[in-house]
């Protein structure tokens, strides 16, 4: 019995739904970050515009429906798919520069070096551009660090918050505004309930110290006679300056043999209290991804790319089935070494994470310039130029 127009056109609904689910793909995303979305999540069936679309009540024959070839909708869905992947995997081998680019980044490089002369950067031959793009991985920990030390200042009476009013409160119980995220900042806050009045450890309580000019005696030896009391330039052979005695008045003590203690001010006491001390600190890890493309790495550290990748939670995941095997790697590392890090004393906390990955634009140019082929390479947003071999250097000497 010949099945309907409608029966027919819900089986093959049906058929390419199955397809759909079949050729899903799985992006990379962050362990257990359930807030990441990829770009290839969202309906597993086909694009409408590949389903049959035309009205149920157009005859058509069973044995057409049933036996339709699916053998054309993979190039179909591998085009639409490649429309849709994301940015790290279509552009990680597209030039980001053109051949001008490249000629006026290398042209402003040579000029702005005092010894290199312009004329190869100006004259060169463009042979080859090579496109070596990288990604630089930067994990950001954002923790806050307390602890507490003894301070001291001058009491002029009052009121004493000593732990006899309210016990005073742990570190951690203390209550504070936080700085905006990934931002260092230090503050410093007494604890309530944690003054007392003490004796000045500077000066025992005495309110004076002694004067380490003359020992305390309040004089000091007499530096015209070296403390003999005689003079040989003297007719009476007494010396002026000390009258015969042999010493001379302390001018540091005026004689008293005491100074005022600096510390307490002379009061011998002192107001004493536990300063709790808030360190908030953006502590950073970055890694690049190193394809042996001859330039040196720590470049790369300098310039901006493209932000492909920004997870920020409480607490991150490791990045898995990254394009580059070496970024899974390392954020697993850089994850590890802050947490073990920053949760391990106890005197600290992670307040936040965020971990990115920027597509770091990388050409290697090579150029001729009088029959010889040299190279440098341009990178970053900024375009900066790196080269090891520029044939325009001056040799300057002075006789």
């Amino acid at each position: 019995m010949p099945e309907s127009p409608l029966h027919s056109a819900l089986k093959k609904g049906d058929q390419f739904l199955r397809f759909g689910l079949l050729s899903s793909l799985t992006p990379f995303c962050a362990v257990g970050a359930s807030t990441y979305l990829s770009p290839f999540e969202g309906a597993s069936a086909p694009p409408y515009e590949l389903m049959d679309n035309s009205p149920l009540d157009e005859k058509t024959s069973t044995e057409d429906s049933e036996n339709k070839s699916f053998s054309d909708i993979p190039d179909q869905l591998n085009h639409k798919e490649h429309e849709e992947l994301p940015p790290h995997l279509r552009e990680e081998n597209i030039l980001f520069v053109s051949e001008q680019d490249v000629k006026e980044a290398f042209l402003q490089y040579a000029a702005r070096k005092r010894f290199y002369r312009t004329a190869p950067a100006k004259h060169m031959k463009v042979q080859n551009l090579t496109c070596l793009n990288t990604y630089k991985y930067r994990l950001e920990t954002f923790t806050e660090m307390r602890y507490t030390h003894l301070a001291s200042e001058l009491y002029n009476g009052g009121f004493v918050d000593s732990p006899d009013v309210s016990p005073p409160p742990a570190p951690w119980e203390i209550i504070v505004d936080p700085p905006p995220l990934f931002t260092d900042c230090e503050m410093n806050i007494p604890v309530p309930h944690s003054y007392s009045v003490e004796n000045c450890p500077n000066c025992k309580g005495r309110g004076a110290i002694m004067c380490q000019s003359c020992k305390g005696t309040g004089k000091k030896k007499c530096s015209a006679c070296l403390g003999t009391g005689t003079s040989t330039l003297e007719d009476n052979n007494i010396c002026t300056w000390c009258s015969g005695t042999g010493d001379n008045r302390c001018f540091s003590c005026r004689s008293n043999g005491w100074l005022k203690c600096y510390r307490c001010n002379g009061d011998g006491v002192l107001l004493f209290h536990t300063q709790l001390t808030i360190t908030w600190k953006n502590n950073v890890l970055e890694h690049v991804a190193d394809k042996n493309s001859g330039l040196p790495l720590h470049h790369l550290q300098e310039v901006t790319g493209k932000k492909i990748l920004s997870d920020e939670h409480n607490s991150v995941f490791p990045i898995v089935d990254f394009p580059e095997p070496s970024i899974d790697e390392y954020s697993q590392a850089c994850i590890a070494q802050h947490r073990m890090q920053f949760t391990s004393e106890g005197l600290h906390r992670i307040l936040r994470q965020k971990q990115t990955i920027v597509l770091v634009p990388l050409t290697k140019a090579e150029y001729e310039w009088k029959g010889k082929v040299y190279s440098f390479y341009i990178f970053g947003n900024e375009k900066k130029v790196y080269t090891k071999d520029y044939p325009g250097k001056c040799c300057c000497s002075i006789m």
